[in-house]
Parts: C-alpha cells; sequence; structure tokens
C-alpha cells in the first residue's frame, strides 16, 4: 500500500510540475557519492603533497651533501696554503726578480697534441712562426701520437721546434666530458716542465695566435711586473660556426683560457690536475683558479690575442 501511494506521489508531481522525484533521489544520491569521492580525492592529494615536499626536501638535503662533498674533496686536492708558500719563496730569489729586468727573454710556446699533424703544423706552429717577437722556442708534446706528426714538424725544418712524444696513450676518464676535461693535461704538464723559456705560452695543437700575442703579453707582464699576462680570444665553435668573446678580469669560470696568457716559467710548480675531472672543473680553469687562490698577480688586456677553434665534447672521438 505505501509503495503504492509513493508511486501516485511521484505520478501526481511529474504531472504537475513535469520532474521525475525518483529522478531527483538519483542524483542526490550521486551527488553525495561525487562529495565523498572528492573528500577521498582532496585527502590523497593532500598525502602526496606532503610526499612531494618531504622527497624535495630530501633531494635539496642530498644535493648539499654532494656539493659539500666535492668542495672538500677540491680542497683536499688544491693544497693553495702549500702553493702560497711556494709562491712566496720563488718571489724571494734572484732569478724571480731577474725576470722583470730581461726585456727581450726566451719565451717558450707549449702545445700538447694528439694526431692532428695538420691542425698542429698549418694553424697552430705556423701562427707563432708569424709572431712580431721572434725570441722562442715550441715544445710540442705528443700523447703517443702517430709518426705523421713527426714528420709534419720535421718538415716545417724550423731549428726552434722540439717534439717528444708519449711512448703510450695517456689514459683519460670514458665520460666523453669527463675526458674533455683533462684531455691533453699529462702533455701540457710535461711541456711546461721541458721548458727553457723565462715565460710560457700554452697553445692547443688546433688554435692560433694573432701575429702579436707575444710581443703584447711581455709587455703587459713587464710593465705592470706581473706573473701571468693574458688577454682576449675569439672561440669559434666549428660544428655550427658560431663566434664570442673569451675574456673577463679578474678571470671566471668560462671567460677564461690558458690559449690567452702568458705566465712565468718559475712558477712551474702551479701544475694541471690531471684528474681535475673529479671536482668538475676543466683543467685550464682548475689551475686559473688554484693561481688566483694562492695570490698569483695577474695582469689582463682587452685586446684579441688568439682565436680557438672550440668542438663541443659531444662532437668529439677519441681524444
Amino acid at each position: 500500500m505505501r509503495h503504492t501511494l509513493k508511486r501516485l506521489r511521484n505520478r501526481i508531481v511529474r504531472l504537475l510540475t513535469g520532474i521525475d522525484v525518483s529522478s531527483l533521489n538519483a542524483i542526490r544520491t550521486t551527488s553525495e557519492e561525487v562529495k565523498g569521492a572528492t573528500g577521498k580525492l582532496e585527502a590523497q592529494i593532500g598525502q602526496l603533497q606532503e610526499q612531494v615536499k618531504q622527497n624535495s626536501e630530501l633531494i635539496k638535503s642530498t644535493l648539499e651533501v654532494g656539493q659539500n662533498a666535492v668542495e672538500i674533496l677540491s680542497a683536499d686536492r688544491d693544497n693553495i696554503q702549500g702553493l702560497r708558500h711556494k709562491l712566496q719563496a720563488v718571489r724571494e730569489t734572484k732569478e724571480y726578480a731577474a725576470v722583470f729586468n730581461d726585456k727581450n727573454p726566451l719565451i717558450t710556446v707549449r702545445i700538447a697534441t694528439y694526431n692532428r699533424p695538420k691542425e698542429l703544423a698549418e694553424v697552430a706552429i705556423a701562427s707563432v712562426l708569424r709572431q712580431t717577437y721572434q725570441n722562442f722556442e715550441i715544445i710540442v708534446v705528443g700523447d703517443h701520437s702517430s709518426d705523421e706528426t713527426g714528420e709534419a714538424i720535421q718538415k716545417i725544418g724550423d731549428k726552434r721546434i722540439r717534439y717528444v712524444n708519449f711512448q703510450s696513450r695517456n689514459l683519460y676518464p670514458e665520460d666523453p666530458q669527463n675526458r674533455w676535461r683533462v684531455a691533453g693535461s699529462p702533455g701540457m704538464n710535461l711541456g711546461a716542465y721541458l721548458a727553457k723559456g723565462q715565460w710560457i705560452a700554452p697553445l692547443d695543437d688546433d688554435d692560433e695566435f694573432t701575429p702579436d700575442h707575444l710581443e703584447k703579453l711581455l709587455k703587459q707582464a713587464l710593465a705592470t711586473k706581473s706573473e701571468m699576462a693574458y688577454g682576449a680570444l675569439i672561440q669559434k665553435n666549428v660544428v655550427n660556426g658560431e663566434e664570442h668573446t673569451i675574456w673577463s678580469s679578474p678571470p671566471e669560470i668560462s671567460k677564461f683560457s690558458f690559449q690567452g696568457a702568458m705566465y712565468m716559467k718559475l712558477l712551474n710548480f702551479f701544475e694541471y690536475d690531471e684528474q681535475s675531472w673529479v671536482v668538475r672543473e676543466p683543467g685550464d680553469w682548475n689551475l686559473c683558479r688554484r693561481m688566483r687562490l694562492a695570490g698569483v698577480k695577474m695582469a689582463a688586456i682587452k685586446d684579441i690575442v688568439g682565436t680557438m677553434y672550440f668542438t663541443p665534447y659531444t662532437h668529439k672521438k677519441g681524444k
């Protein structure tokens, strides 16, 4: 009887209003279900947000620990205090004072190379031979280079060029970026060690000096009594052709390269860290940074003194 009355009531309401009461009840029930589901969803979202926050804090903490570990490792490898003591000892020698009195010193151009005889002879060495300042020697160190390298140097026929070649290839990291950071550093260290000049001018085997490179940097170093002088470089990306200028004063990472510098031979105790990749630094910057921290006197000029033909490490093979 009650169900009959309910159906009659719904029929009357539908006739008078056009609204199906049973549908309203269904909608009401669905609305309550949606409300309940929404509440559960909001609670789940809140839990996820809390988890994201906790994970973000954990990631941040982990990165901070990693960075601190790198800084501790870097400080240990740098040995800045020891370098400062050596630098001070050098400054107190007669040889140090004599460097600034010699207006026509022998300059050693140091080149590390690996199987690029054409670029070495026609770009790098050729640019040195064109210098306005001619009292130089060139030391080329091969990283177990092929016979073509020695043959290319011999063809030049200049007695100021010396060539030494490692008997075996130096070992470098497998990771391309880490290899790029330190490739050639053993040859750079050996070349500086073998230098007979009072000043060392580093050069890569595929880069070149401007004709007045040595003259300008020597003049700046002597005039300011600086232990290192450097200028600006044009960096040309050989893959896409883009060019930009490398220079900053004081030196900054990515804005300095030893290709544009000349430093005293007496600073030879500053060596390339052949494993600078462990502190995530390119060898050039790692060496420059340690020189700065130790207090090496540096003088900069804004003149362009060379060109770097830059190949991204992602495009290098077997270097």
